[in-house]
């Protein structure tokens, strides 16, 4: 239920128009890989378009804060707990991992709630933002690579789901460090995350194809 809840939310998110460029991501991730007050300028465009891109933008980080985070963290962690098998150290360590993504996630949305309203003016976030981002998105990374090994521990099954779970997080860190502006960054995370959401579709009906426990 948590896998579909976050496959909902993932889809139900309010558009976000771009009114600026974006630098080839999305304009959610692209304004939260902003680092100066010239860059979130340019990435509200003009004066015409400004206006409705904040308030998407508002509207995509409630959506973001109440529902994405929430049902993603759940996902996540709940899939790290299943996985355990003989191995309880290292899903805990995974839990712990992905739950604080989550939590860094939620402080994200937090500045960016105080940037995007005063974009013409903003305060000094910047720092704040880059030192939440990234390491989220690296935690999250890290995670899907955790999950990954403890999908390989368990029967047949785990170890064909172990493989998109790593290739995903390996994929999701590379680009993050090379150019988190590439679509490829965030298509690490979403390939990772179906192949889980796969892989516990098939568990809820087939439990001892995916784990041992």
């Amino acid at each position: 239920m948590a896998g579909l809840a976050t496959l909902a939310a993932s889809m139900g998110f309010p558009p976000v128009d771009a009114c600026g460029p974006t630098h080839g991501t999305g304009p959610i991730i692209a304004l939260e890989l902003v680092r100066t007050p010239a860059a979130l300028a340019e990435l509200f465009g003009p004066p015409f378009c400004s206006g409705t891109f904040e308030a998407a933008q508002l509207r995509a980080s409630w959506w973001d804060a109440l529902a994405f985070i929430p049902a993603y963290a759940a996902f996540l962690a709940l899939g790290a707990m299943a996985l355990r098998n003989d191995a309880p150290r290292l899903s805990r360590i995974a839990v712990a991992v992905l739950l604080v993504a989550a939590l860094l996630d939620q402080v994200e949305g937090l500045i960016l709630f105080q940037l995007v309203p005063h974009w013409q003016s903003p305060p000094g976030l910047f720092d704040a933002l880059f030192f939440t981002v990234r390491p989220k998105f690296a935690l999250l990374g890290l995670g899907s690579m955790l999950l990954a090994a403890l999908a390989w521990r368990g029967p047949w099954l785990g170890k064909v789901a172990a493989l998109p779970l790593a290739a995903g997080g390996l994929v999701s860190l590379w680009f993050l460090f090379a150019n988190p502006h590439d679509p490829m960054m965030m298509q690490g995370h979403r390939y990772a995350w179906m192949a889980l959401l796969a892989f516990a579709a098939i568990g809820s009906i087939k439990p001892s194809w995916v784990s041992r426990a």
